[in-house]
C-alpha cells in the first residue's frame, strides 16, 4: 500500500536520528500524495514543512533508494490541497463545495452494513434521522452500551451517510481521550486558540467514549464551552459512551444534564434472531459460507458483544486455512472445539502475559523490545498482533485496558492493530495460519 511506503522510510530514518528529533518532526506526518517519483508529505505547520524541506529531503530520498531502488524526491507541506484524499489508515481529507471535510472515518461503518434488531432499532432510527437532518433532529444524540454493541459503528454511519450524499458539512470524529491530548498540547504550545477554533467551527462533530472524561476537571470544563458553542449555532453533536450520562462518575452535573437534553439511545445485547442475522452480515465481505447449523451454534452460546460474533467467524477462517480444509465442512461439533475458549470459562486462563510472551517467542523478540515506543516494523508489527489477540481471545478487556498493558498512549493504538490486521487477514493465507498456530500455542 502506499501509506507502506512511508512508513518503511520512516522506519529506517528512526535509525538513523535521534529519537528527540524523530518525534518532534516525525510523529505528525503523514502522506497525502504519490506520484511516480514524488512523496508529497503533510505536517501540522508551514514551520515545520520549511524546516524538513531545508534538512531531511536529501536523506529521505537516499533512504527511499535503498529501500525501493528509487529515488523519490520527498515534499513536505502544511496545505491540503482540493481533491486530496488519503486513505492510508483511517482519516480522509477533501475539498467538497470549497468547505473542509476532515474525519476519521471507517467507510465500512454505514448503515446498510448495520444489523437491525430489537436491541438496537431505537438507537439505529435515532442515528438515521439524525442523519437525515443534522441539527435538528436529536441534539445532542447520546449512544451508549457496553463494549463491542456497534456504537461507533452507528455513530460513525451518520459521518460516512452525509459524505457519501455529498453534503457540504464539516465533519470531525474523535475520542475524548484525543481530544484531552490535544488539548494538552495546545497548551503546552500556547496554541489553545487554534485548538478552539478547529473545534468549534466542525458542523458534525462525534465524540467516542465520553465517559474517559471521568475526573478530568480541565478537559471538562474545555468540552462544556465547546459543546455549548456548537450547539447555540444548531451543529450537530453526537456522542458515545458505555454508559449513560448519570453513570460517569465524577462528571460535571452541567455536562450531564447538556448531554440528557438531547436524545438518549442505549443498544443492548442481540437477541438470538438479531445475532444469527449479524453472524450472516459479518460473513458476506470474507466469502465465508458456513452451515446453518454452525451459524446457530454460534448464535446459541457466544452472546457478549457484536465484536465477540466477528471475532468467532475469523476463528473459524483462520482454522479452516490452517488445516487446509473448507469452511463449509465444518460442523457444530468442530465449530465447539475450535471456539472453545470463547465459549466457556476458560477465556480467564488466557492472560495478556501469556499473549505477549507467546508472540514474542513467535517473531524472535523480546517483551522489553514490545513495549518499547520505537515504530520499528520488525517490532510494531508483533506488537499489532499481540493487541489483536488480545483483543479477540479476552473480549472481556477493553480497548483502553489493552493499551495500557503496551504501554501506549491510548485505545486507538490498540483500534488501528485491530484494523490492520483483520484487513491483512482476508488477503493473506499465511498470516491466518500463523494467527491460528498462535492461537493453539496461547491455548495450550
Amino acid at each position: 500500500m502506499d501509506q507502506d511506503i512511508w512508513q518503511n522510510i520512516l522506519n529506517k530514518l528512526e535509525e538513523h536520528i535521534n529519537p528527540q528529533s524523530f518525534r518532534t518532526w516525525f510523529n505528525d506526518t503523514r502522506l497525502i500524495d504519490l506520484m511516480d517519483n514524488e512523496l508529497k508529505i503533510r505536517v501540522p505547520t508551514q514551520f515545520a514543512a520549511n524546516y524538513l524541506n531545508q534538512n531531511y529531503t536529501d536523506m529521505l530520498s537516499d533512504i527511499s533508494y535503498g529501500l525501493y531502488k528509487k529515488k523519490y524526491k520527498i515534499r513536505f507541506s502544511s496545505q491540503v490541497h482540493k481533491n486530496t484524499r488519503y486513505n492510508g489508515g483511517e482519516e480522509k481529507i477533501q475539498s467538497n463545495n470549497n468547505k473542509l471535510i476532515h474525519s476519521k472515518l471507517n467507510e465500512r461503518y454505514t448503515f446498510d452494513q448495520f444489523v437491525v434488531g430489537k436491541n438496537n432499532n431505537f438507537a439505529y432510527s435515532a442515528a438515521l434521522g439524525v442523519a437525515e437532518s443534522p441539527g435538528n433532529t436529536y441534539n445532542p444524540l447520546f449512544i451508549y452500551g457496553e463494549s463491542g454493541m456497534g456504537k461507533t459503528h452507528l455513530m460513525q454511519a451518520i459521518g460516512n451517510f452525509l459524505l457519501n450524499e455529498g453534503r457540504n458539512t464539516n465533519i470531525y470524529y474523535t475520542t475524548s481521550e484525543e481530544f484531552t491530548n490535544e488539548m494538552i498540547e495546545s497548551i503546552r504550545s500556547n496554541r489553545m486558540s487554534e485548538f478552539r477554533s478547529k473545534f468549534r467551527s466542525v458542523d458534525l462533530l462525534l465524540v467516542d467514549d465520553i465517559h474517559f472524561l471521568s475526573k478530568k476537571e480541565g478537559t471538562q470544563e474545555e468540552f462544556f464551552h465547546t459543546f455549548n458553542a456548537l450547539f447555540e449555532q444548531k451543529k450537530q453533536i453526537i456522542i458515545t459512551s458505555d454508559r449513560s450520562p448519570k453513570d460517569i462518575p465524577d462528571l460535571e452535573k452541567r455536562l450531564v444534564t447538556r448531554f440528557e437534553s438531547g436524545l438518549l439511545a442505549d443498544l443492548k445485547n442481540p437477541d438470538f434472531e438479531t445475532r444469527v442475522a449479524i453472524l450472516k452480515k459479518k460473513a458476506e465481505p470474507e466469502n465465508l459460507i458456513l452451515d446453518n447449523s454452525v451459524i446457530e451454534f454460534i448464535a446459541e452460546h457466544i452472546t457478549s458483544s457484536v465484536r465477540a460474533l466477528e471475532g468467532s467467524l475469523i476463528r473459524i477462517l483462520a482454522y479452516a486455512s490452517y488445516n487446509k480444509i473448507n469452511p463449509e465442512e465444518i460442523d457444530p461439533s468442530l465449530a465447539r472445539e475450535v471456539l472453545s475458549d470463547m465459549i466457556s470459562d476458560k477465556t480467564r486462563e488466557i492472560t495478556l502475559d501469556n499473549i505477549i510472551q507467546k508472540v514474542c517467542n513467535a517473531y524472535g523478540i523480546t517483551i522489553p523490545q514490545m513495549l518499547d515506543k520505537t515504530r520499528k516494523q520488525n517490532i510494531a508489527f508483533p506488537r499489532q498482533v499481540a493487541m489483536y489477540l488480545a483483543n479477540l481471545l479476552i473480549p472481556q478487556l477493553s480497548l483502553k485496558e489493552i493499551a495500557e498493558y503496551f504501554k501506549r498512549k491510548d485505545h486507538t493504538t490498540v483500534l488501528h492493530a485491530k484494523r490492520l490486521i483483520e484487513n491483512l487477514f482476508r488477503n493473506d493465507q499465511e498470516l491466518r495460519i500463523q494467527l491460528e498456530k498462535l492461537i493453539k500455542e496461547i491455548k495450550g
